[in-house]
């Protein structure tokens, strides 16, 4: 009889391989710590760039337009005084009205022209503007006539009519001046105290960063568990890395905002305060020299003429010395040029923000790409 045949045995299939939990639990870490770092770098170079513009807003252009303001107001109330002055004087009589006058008007319509340029008070302060700049107008013509009407009869009676529409004219600009001075200042206010240029704003970075870093000491005790390597290379330039960005972008918003804060608390205070006190002298010596020329011709009522004119207190001060005006000048010079260093490094900035959170991405991935290799995972 023939032997039966051995039956073949059939292969057995291989069983798939079981991924590691640790390889997965590396490359999760290393997602985790690259998306940290980049996200870290980002939110640094938005605070940096919002907080860079909030400075423009404030510095470069709400500040200029109170200065601005400030100034048509005092070159305003000089024109006045000195017209009047001419007046009671009588040197309207015999030279016209004069250059100080008409460079005080060339002054309020140039500032008017570059308060336009910086008005940060919105569309009611643009309103206001062109009509100041059209009363501004109706002003200087009330006060050449009344120049002319002098010159032609030699009489300053004949010229107290259009002087005193003038004087109307130079209330109203006056008036309008003054609220868009308050105008721009609330706006300055607002510039200044935006969430950008407080210290709050860096919690958006200064959290994410709070956080990878605790991730990167957590990976490193991973790496000490599971390999005995005491310290990663890599991982510490990441965490170096990472820590550089947060304490750049911290060190550089504070920077930024102490030479703002020092422009805007010191020579801008100077030079508003100066102009003001300027314009407030001025202001008080036209008043009191329309009132002298005015009431003398008008009936005794209790609003003579109409006006609204009331006798002055006191004899109004000096007005400004020329001391006083290079203060106010150097003032401004001074602002300008602190202005202007505030973020004058902000390019550079922003260069090494972006750079040092890729450095940290790429150290990470350095750090546990070779550890995650010995588990031949790399790949699935």
């Amino acid at each position: 009889m023939t032997a039966p045949a051995a039956v073949a045995a059939e292969p057995v299939a291989e069983e798939p391989a079981t991924p590691s939990t640790t390889a997965r639990t590396l490359r999760r870490l290393r997602a985790a710590l690259v998306a940290g770092s980049l996200l870290t770098g980002a939110l640094c170079v938005v605070v940096s760039s919002q907080a860079h513009a909030g400075a423009e807003a404030a510095g470069e252009r709400a500040a200029p337009a109170v200065l601005r303001a400030e100034a048509a107001y005092a070159a305003l109330v000089d024109a006045q005084r000195m017209a009047v002055h001419g007046f009671r004087q009588g040197t309207v009589l015999l030279g016209g009205l004069g250059d100080r006058y008409r460079n005080d008007i060339a002054a309020i319509n140039q500032n008017l022209a570059e308060l336009a340029g910086y008005n940060a008070a919105g569309p009611a302060a643009a309103g206001d503007l062109q009509v100041i700049e059209g009363l501004v107008v109706d002003y200087n013509a009330e006060i050449e006539q009344a120049a002319a009407d002098y010159q032609q009869t030699g009489e300053l009676a004949h010229a107290l009519p259009a002087l005193w529409y003038a004087g109307l004219e130079y209330q109203e600009i006056s008036g309008r001046l003054d609220r868009l001075r308050q105008e721009e200042k609330a706006a300055l206010t607002d510039r200044r105290d935006s969430v950008w240029l407080a210290g709050a704003a860096d919690l958006l970075f200064l959290v994410p960063f709070a956080l990878v870093l605790a991730l990167f000491a957590w990976t490193q005790l991973v790496l000490r568990r599971r390999f005995r390597r005491r310290v990663s290379p890599w991982l510490a330039a990441a965490v170096l890395a990472l820590t550089a960005t947060a304490l750049w972008c911290g060190q550089s918003l504070h920077g930024s905002d102490g030479r703002l804060r020092s422009a805007l608390d010191g020579p801008f205070v100077e030079a508003v305060t100066l102009a003001q006190q300027q314009a407030g002298r001025s202001a008080a010596e036209a008043e009191a020299g329309l009132f002298a020329l005015v009431a003398p011709a008008c009936p005794t009522t209790t609003r003579p003429c109409g006006t609204h004119l009331t006798p002055p207190a006191s004899e109004p001060a000096t007005v400004e010395t020329e001391q006083e005006g290079r203060q106010q000048a150097q003032a401004e010079v001074a602002f300008t040029d602190d202005v202007t260093k505030v973020d004058a490094d902000f390019p550079l900035r922003q260069v090494i923000v972006v750079a040092l959170p890729l450095a940290a991405a790429v150290a990470a991935v350095f750090a546990l790409h070779r550890r995650i290799g010995e588990y031949r995972f790399g790949g699935r």
